[in-house]
């Protein structure tokens, strides 16, 4: 889709969109909001699943190109600086974003979404500012390795020497706030179960996860039902999954499958986003019920008429507004 033809859809009336687009039926009672779906048929379509393991970064490059060229996400109001850090041996980008007015003294250590193939750090700066500038915190946004050239755990070892390397920098744990969308929140959920096993006195402050990926059976209602047409499709999840070595015996290590957690030890406080029309509603449901159940403090808000990916898609109002509202409930925990 091309610039111009971007800019034009967000000038069109809500009212004259829904005259044009068939509502899709509704799920659970809630109806898709029609601006999101207008945007999303628009979208071109790609089959993953058929992309060859050989093709799959030149495809990745192109998908970056094109969301960092067309980005979606609204601008913060006020300016946020950028420093570019490089990590370890393999120099792993964290790139550092500082807001205007700083109202806290903790950091957020924030992982981008895409099923553990797809996206960067700069598909996401647009978001990651915007969230730093509302929060008014500074945040450390981690260019972890991508599967299938590296499978799991190579992307927690990542964010586990990014974790580190903040606590080396000074904050201390009960300081950090770890925070990412789908496979992100998928990653920082696992390093906290990681932590646990390995590091009980190092635990972080809270984890805010934005639709995690959590469940590789990927066989809920909701992914059943919302199989296809809302962006994010069953087949690809499975994909995802399988490309992050879902063949490799790990269902069953609670840092890889995260319902399977089962430790006695209490985890931070916890916010978990679900959307209504994401085949991962089921599955993020599930696991904050998991932790209430343990006892841990967690809170589920849950956005019913929203898609999987609306946390980069601000510039949608009804996507706009969910993310305003989940991100005063952020501020008030840090």
């Amino acid at each position: 889709m091309s610039t111009f033809i971007l800019k034009f859809f967000f000038k069109i009336p809500i009212l004259v969109l829904s005259i044009f687009f068939k509502k899709k039926p509704p799920f659970r009672g809630h109806q898709f909001d029609i601006q999101s779906q207008a945007l999303i048929s628009l979208q071109p379509s790609i089959d993953l699943s058929s992309i060859p393991d050989n093709e799959i970064e030149s495809i990745r490059n192109l998908i970056i190109k094109n969301r960092v060229q067309h980005n979606l996400s609204s601008s913060p109001k006020s300016f946020v600086n950028k420093v570019d850090h490089f990590l370890g041996k393999d120099n792993t980008l964290c790139r550092e974003y500082i807001p205007s007015k700083i109202s806290s003294n903790k950091a957020i250590l924030f992982f981008h979404g895409g099923g553990y193939v797809l996206n960067s750090v700069d598909t996401h700066d647009g978001y990651v500012s915007y969230m730093t500038d509302k929060l008014q915190t500074k945040t450390y946004s981690l260019e972890y390795k991508l599967a299938p050239e590296y499978e799991f755990p190579i992307a927690l070892n990542d964010a586990i020497e990014a974790y580190y390397w903040l606590i080396k920098k000074g904050y201390k744990p009960e300081n950090i706030s770890l925070c990412g969308d789908s496979a992100g929140a998928h990653l920082a959920a696992s390093l906290v179960h990681r932590l646990i096993e390995v590091d009980k006195e190092n635990i972080p402050h809270s984890q805010f996860l934005i639709y995690p990926m959590c469940d590789p059976d990927c066989n809920s209602e909701s992914y059943d039902f919302l199989s296809e047409g809302y962006l994010l499709t069953k087949k690809t999840m499975v994909w995802f999954w399988d490309k992050l070595g879902n063949n490799k015996n790990n269902k069953n290590d609670p840092a890889f499958n995260l319902l399977k957690l089962n430790s006695d030890i209490k985890l931070p406080n916890t916010i978990i986003i679900t959307a209504g029309f994401d085949p991962l509603c089921d599955d993020g449901e599930k696991y904050a019920y998991l932790l209430h159940k343990r006892g841990d403090n967690v809170k589920q808000l849950h956005y019913p008429n929203m898609f999987h990916g609306f946390v980069s898609s601000t510039r949608l109002n009804a996507a706009k507004i969910a993310v305003d509202d989940f991100l005063g409930e952020y501020k008030k925990i840090i």
